[in-house]
């Protein structure tokens, strides 16, 4: 498996007035679909899969939609059974999953934090954050003083 391309083909975004409302945000990804493209080695098989991501702010805040595709290069054999599966149940093997949907997240994460701060909306990932606590006046905390060995022969 080896990933040979990605791009996104649709972006949609809108801010809507919200007054000083707390805003919950909800994100989700989906697969839409995946077909073979052309590709010169018979021994292998080029599959694109097509996504749709979308972030919610609510109530009624706004929304950011995501949609793209992901082109991963795969041996004949293995590809066939993942496009085999695709068509029989619409889900995606298990073993491409995790290397698809990382891909997905990780790169619409990073577009939709853009898209919402060009906007003013609220990042769609919580971004880490450092609390420095100031100690406590009335603690005081006493460690034992030990003695090096040159202390101990001067007594």
């Amino acid at each position: 498996m080896a990933m040979v391309g990605f791009s996104f083909t649709k972006i949609l975004a809108e801010r809507k007035p919200t007054g000083n409302q707390a805003i919950n945000i909800e994100s989700n990804a989906g697969i839409t679909s995946i077909t073979e493209m052309p590709v010169i080695d018979s021994k292998k098989m080029v599959l694109k899969f097509e996504f749709t991501f979308v972030v919610k702010y609510e109530p009624n805040a706004g929304n950011i939609t995501l949609s793209g595709e992901v082109v991963e290069l795969y041996d004949k054999e293995f590809g066939s059974k993942v496009l085999e599966h695709w068509k029989s149940d619409k889900k995606i093997h298990t073993e491409v999953m995790q290397e698809v949907f990382n891909t997905v997240l990780a790169k619409s994460n990073t577009e939709a934090i853009i898209i919402g701060r060009d906007l003013g909306l609220p990042s769609p990932v919580k971004m880490p954050r450092v609390d420095v606590k100031k100690p406590d006046s009335k603690t005081v905390k006493i460690e034992p003083k030990t003695e090096s060995k040159s202390e101990k022969a001067k007594k």
